[in-house]
């Protein structure tokens, strides 16, 4: 049976562009570790990814061969507007919050943490449930309302860190969380904690509540009614003893029983990370630029004026150079268009000017090659005749030229060279080695039937005139029956 193609029921709703009529950007931010971290700062940048869900990468990955500027360029197609930079030194592990793409930036120094799992460890019933991090906390900030620049800056980037809350437009069922930074004066410190919110209706006993907020029924085994359940007493505890500060009434649901208009008693649950930290430096670009504020390092207002002139200075400088590149790059690009239309390109010839420039290379090449052989034979007559070569002499060279075999690339092969006596010589490796007169042709000799006057193993022929063989008289071969044999060789000679 084939397979039938799968129909798509449920349509994503497109979204709308950054920057739209009525519609608000949301600030997103990378959290990053730059350096080599110790296990548990590693956790604490963990539990951070997790305090700015769910707008931040969860999952995103460093390397060591990445740089700040890698992370600035991939951010502006991202939309990603905050910066959060863990790091670690040999006094103190370090925060840099900043702004993208160009800054400020705020660095912190922390003294002190706690992890998310240390927090819930030291708790009895800890509530961290995952579905809380799926919309962003509620940012509180206490102690701040001070003339100091710097924490004016503390206060405006920690804000733009989250969305905006519109309190006639928010569901309070988004609200699960809560951010609280409380600065102390004396100390100079911020203490960073994170909470989840919990709400319970007020007026319901602890067995309706349960019954109306858990999802698994009661054991009601040992029970004769339900009626039982409902109505015992002395189900509760002296811990679980409600204060009326934390009884409010809602103006919308919030979810388990709590309805709109009814009371509920809100609770925060501490989940983590905790930190108390320092502001030390303020730059005016993200990671750079000059130090409009410093903990321990103080100037005076002319030595931060002359500061700020030589920072412009420089980056006049900067960009005067950038333009000159650019105007000088644009030059040649110019210079080199004007060459090429008003020149032609040498190398790009059409394919009949290549093979007419072929041919004509080609038979220049042959008669070059003929004039040569003209030359060679009218050299050789000088030599041999003595007189110089006549008209009939030299045609008849060209013909017999013409006609000789062609060797590889068309080359003819060499003619061997005439000795004064006429006879042609070839020199092997050893000099004097006179090749034609060793295999020089023999008249050939039949075969008496005695085994005399014939050809030996290797063709040659018996001489007479060698040594006699040991144990043989008067020149006798051996096994042979003696005689004269000298008339016979003649006749076979003849």
């Amino acid at each position: 049976m084939g397979r039938t193609r799968r129909r798509k029921r449920r349509t994503h709703v497109a979204a709308a562009p950054e920057g739209a009529v009525g519609v608000e950007k949301v600030p997103k931010s990378f959290v990053l570790a730059r350096g080599k971290l110790p296990q548990l700062l590693r956790n604490l940048h963990h539990d951070i990814r997790q305090v700015m869900m769910p707008h931040t990468a969860s999952k995103l990955r460093e390397s060591t061969r990445n740089k700040l500027k890698d992370f600035v360029h991939v951010a502006g197609p991202l939309g990603v507007s905050h910066f959060l930079i863990m790091s670690n030194t040999k006094a103190a592990p370090y925060l840099r919050i900043g702004k993208s793409p160009h800054g400020p930036t705020l660095t912190f120094k922390i003294h002190s943490y706690s992890l998310a799992a240390d927090i819930q460890r030291a708790q009895i019933r800890p509530r961290a449930p995952p579905a809380i991090y799926r919309s962003p906390p509620l940012v509180v900030l206490n102690g701040f309302g001070t003339t100091e620049e710097h924490l004016k800056l503390i206060q405006i980037m920690f804000q733009n860190m989250f969305p905006v809350i519109n309190v006639h437009t928010v569901k309070l069922a988004t609200c699960q969380r809560v951010l609280l930074l409380n600065y102390d004066k004396k100390t100079k410190c911020i203490d960073f904690r994170h909470y989840s919110i919990s709400a319970q209706p007020v007026g319901v006993s602890r067995s309706i509540r349960k019954l109306v907020q858990r999802k698994k029924l009661p054991d009601l085994s040992n029970l004769g009614d339900v009626s039982e359940f409902v109505t015992r007493s002395g189900y509760g505890s002296e811990s679980e003893v409600e204060d009326e500060a934390s009884k409010v009434q809602l103006a919308d649901e919030f979810g388990k029983g709590n309805l709109a208009t009814h009371q509920s008693a809100v609770k925060l649950h501490e989940i983590g990370p905790r930190m108390k930290m320092q502001l030390v430096k303020v730059e005016e670009g993200l990671s750079s630029g000059a130090v409009l504020f410093h903990e321990y390092v103080k100037k005076t207002p002319e030595e931060v004026a002359d500061l700020r002139a030589k920072v412009e200075q420089r980056e006049a400088l900067r960009k005067q150079r950038k333009a000159e590149q650019e105007a000088n790059v644009k030059r040649k690009e110019e210079m080199k268009a004007a060459r090429k239309k008003k020149k032609p390109e040498p190398w790009k010839e059409t394919k009949e000017e290549a093979t007419k420039s072929d041919s004509e290379d080609y038979e220049e090449e042959q008669e070059r090659k003929v004039e040569d052989e003209e030359d060679d034979d009218a050299e050789w007559y000088r030599k041999e005749v003595g007189q110089e070569p006549d008209e009939a002499f030299l045609s008849g060279a060209r013909r017999f030229n013409s006609s000789r075999p062609r060797g590889r690339g068309g080359k003819t092969f060499s003619k061997r060279k005439r000795s004064d006596e006429g006879t042609d010589e070839r020199k092997s490796g050893n000099d004097g080695d006179d090749r034609k007169s060793r295999y020089k042709k023999r008249p050939k000799v039949e075969h008496d039937g005695n085994g005399r006057g014939g050809r030996d193993k290797f063709g040659k022929r018996g001489r007479d005139d060698r040594k006699p063989s040991r144990g043989s008289k008067f020149g006798e071969r051996r096994g042979s029956s003696g005689g004269d044999l000298s008339a016979k060789r003649q006749r076979y000679k003849n």
